[in-house]
């Protein structure tokens, strides 16, 4: 204990990884209420995984139980240790859950547009084209603000920076981040321990990225094959000059 207490420890709040500090520093926050026993989690080398800080031995005072003869036993410890799998549990971490998250992705855009669908005409009579065209775009900005609101604080649900939205941008990382959000329990980034809806979810999205990769390949190669076909490449080429030949009247002066 006296080695571990000796190194360097990290702890997270709000799904944010924060140190390294001493284990003194640690017990002063535990004392003064800046970490939660349940919800925060602490490490150090040696460990072999993410604990709830309310599970490391001598990081909280214990009040010990009081004892009478006229009143049964009762034990005053605020802080009893999570059940197996609790960690999984959505309501216990911060952030966006998986549903709302799948709900703003997949289900909103659809709505948003439905329905401006079917407002146009009124929006049209009532308002005007150019009115009814801000309308319209703002249909599409809106459902993209969502997205980008609800990945931020699903990446807080899983227990990940929320500098991971970077990853969206990058195609390669964009897939990994995206199934995490896509099908992970919340607290993923600690626990790693997936539940029945997850790994149903993450079947489902690896299907569809694969499927989605199968097709992008053959798009190419269909594009590539015509980009190599005698009569592709003739039409191409009478294409371009009769835009030069367009363009050289245009040019040419007026009688």
């Amino acid at each position: 204990m006296d080695d571990i207490e000796g190194g360097a420890w990290f702890f997270t709040r709000e799904g944010e990884r924060i140190g390294p500090v001493s284990y003194a520093d640690l017990r002063i926050k535990a004392a003064n209420s800046e970490l939660n026993p349940r919800l925060d989690m602490v490490w150090t080398q040696g460990m072999a995984e993410w604990k709830p800080a309310g599970e490391v031995e001598g990081l909280f005072e214990r009040v010990a139980p009081v004892k009478t003869d006229a009143a049964p036993e009762v034990n005053l410890d605020p802080y009893e240790p999570p059940e197996h799998g609790s960690l999984a549990d959505q309501g216990a971490w911060p952030g966006a859950r998986r549903r709302s998250y799948l709900f703003v992705i997949l289900i909103l855009p659809f709505l948003i547009s439905f329905t401006t669908g079917l407002a146009t005409p009124f929006l049209l009579a009532r308002l005007g084209e150019e009115i009814t065209r801000w309308i319209a775009l703002g249909s599409l900005v809106l459902p993209v603000l969502f997205m980008f609101h609800y990945a931020f604080q699903r990446l807080v649900n899983l227990g990940m920076s929320r500098w991971w939205i970077i990853g969206y941008v990058i195609p390669p990382v964009s897939i990994w981040v995206g199934y995490r959000c896509f099908a992970c329990p919340a607290g993923y980034a600690f626990h790693k321990k997936m539940d029945g809806a997850g790994i149903f979810l993450a079947i489902i999205y690896w299907l569809v990225t694969l499927l989605a990769l199968v097709a992008l390949v053959a798009a190419v190669a269909v594009m590539m094959g015509a980009a190599g076909s005698p009569e592709i490449q003739q039409q191409f080429q009478d294409a371009l000059r009769e835009l030069q030949d367009a363009r050289g009247a245009s040019a040419s002066p007026q009688p």
